[in-house]
């Protein structure tokens, strides 16, 4: 198991150099190092892998779905009205009545999707294994805070003469650099929850001069600062109330805690708090348009064409993976840059087909009423579920605000923060508090 955490902690130190140097190269040496690290996970105790696999049973849907779609995408479908028309057209074209017709337009594409989503949730396993034990779960946060509060200052950096052009397009719609300005907030959030659940176990909790509980307090203060800063420099007030939603959940969570308040109670409660807040936020963080393009902030130009493709999608999508040979259909002749796609939202409404994103978006809210229970329920420990809670609807709120999930270094910070939410839910005993 030691050679599975120190590949995790390895993998989560190259996430910043991966914010830079995206490519096919990164996303290969990220499902190597995976493989490697779910093979040497498996091989740990068997009290842990039954404790992993009777958690991971109640997302089962959530898991299978995705990549029965994805494997469906793919085929050769005996009802032609169910495929894409380019499928037929093509047909005629070629005058060979025998081209079969796919949801998908490249179905090589969608493969290729097919193979990085399972080495998202072969990531998520594999944490999920690593941090049922606290001390190694505790070793990832730190990671965790330290890695997206450096992808911050590297934002800063990127401001300074000294560092120009260090990185590209830091607030551009794949950039995964806002997102981690918001999650470094979350994460530093849990640090000081950390930090202060850590003293109330002290014997003296009125030793306020607790070197501990201040070294915890002033480094996760810090953290925020920096992200904040980052986050300052993009100027787009959406994401700063997204932020400010997630470092919410944190705070609800330690004070229904505090209160005694129950799991089931207090996530009704912080949905009518959400429900309210929406309803007076959203009118003013939405900068115009209509539909799924009405709540992302970039340039109109960059926008009109992800609109033509998205009004023109098929109900069952495109095909995963199909944005980029899409788009080029709908650009001008002579276009040499790759249209990307607005939003997380918007493309999976492309590629996947409207009814997908609801299905995924009600994944994700079970997903976080899951570690948000398990938060609150807790007798120890509550910052690590609470602090995955707060990933989780952060980053729900941000697939509608940019496409930066479309990032390898995002897909491993997400990943790995919703396996330790998640193998921290529960007790060792399966959900006794200690």
């Amino acid at each position: 198991m030691s050679i599975a955490s120190s590949l995790l902690t390895i993998l989560l130190a190259a996430t910043p150099i991966l914010a830079i140097a995206n490519g096919a190269f990164a996303q290969h040496a990220v499902a190597i190092v995976v493989a490697i690290m779910l093979a040497t996970a498996a091989k740990g105790a068997e009290t842990e892998l039954a404790s992993t696999a009777q958690l991971l049973k109640r997302f089962s849907l959530a898991i299978l779905l995705p990549l029965v779609w994805m494997v469906l995408q793919t085929l050769p479908l005996p009802f032609p009205s169910l495929a894409n028309p380019v499928w037929s057209t093509t047909s005629i074209a070629l005058n060979d009545p025998s081209l079969p017709g796919r949801i998908s337009l490249d179905p090589g594409a969608t493969l290729r999707g097919l193979f990085l989503y399972l080495v998202d949730v072969s990531l998520v396993v594999s944490t999920v294994i690593i941090t049922k034990d606290r001390h190694r779960a505790e070793t990832v946060l730190f990671v965790l805070c330290a890695v997206t509060t450096f992808m911050s200052l590297q934002v800063l950096l990127g401001r300074l003469d000294l560092f120009a052009g260090m990185i590209a397009d830091a607030d551009g719609p794949t950039s995964p650099f806002p997102a981690a300005t918001a999650f470094a907030v979350v994460t530093n959030g849990a640090l000081i929850a950390r930090a202060i659940e850590r003293h109330l176990h002290q014997p003296d909790i009125r030793n306020l001069a607790s070197v501990p509980l201040w070294l915890g307090i002033l480094s996760g203060l810090s953290g925020i600062a920096v992200a904040f800063a980052a986050m300052a420099t993009f100027s787009r007030g959406a994401l700063l109330v997204v932020t400010g939603l997630g470092l919410t959940v944190i705070v609800f969570i330690a004070a229904v805690r505090r209160l005694g308040f129950r799991s089931w109670p207090s996530a009704m409660l912080f949905a009518v708090v959400v429900a309210m807040a929406g309803a007076i936020a959203l009118p003013r963080v939405q900068p115009g348009g209509s539909g799924l393009l009405g709540f992302v902030s970039f340039a109109p130009e960059a926008v009109a064409l992800a609109e033509r493709v998205y009004a023109d999608a098929s109900w069952l999508g495109n095909g995963v993976g199909t944005f980029g040979l899409t788009s080029r259909a709908y650009q001008e002749l002579g276009a040499t840059t790759l249209a990307a796609p607005p939003s997380t939202a918007v493309l999976i409404a492309i590629e996947s087909g409207r009814l997908a994103l609801v299905i995924l978006a009600g994944f994700a809210v079970q997903l976080f009423f899951a570690t948000f229970r398990g938060a609150v329920q807790r007798g120890r420990d509550s910052f690590f579920a609470s602090a995955a809670a707060a990933g989780i609807l952060v980053l729900l709120c941000e697939s509608f605000l940019d496409s930066s999930l479309s990032s390898p270094s995002v897909q491993i910070i997400v990943a790995v923060m919703v396996g330790l939410g998640l193998a921290q839910s529960a007790g060792r005993t399966g959900g006794v508090k200690r």
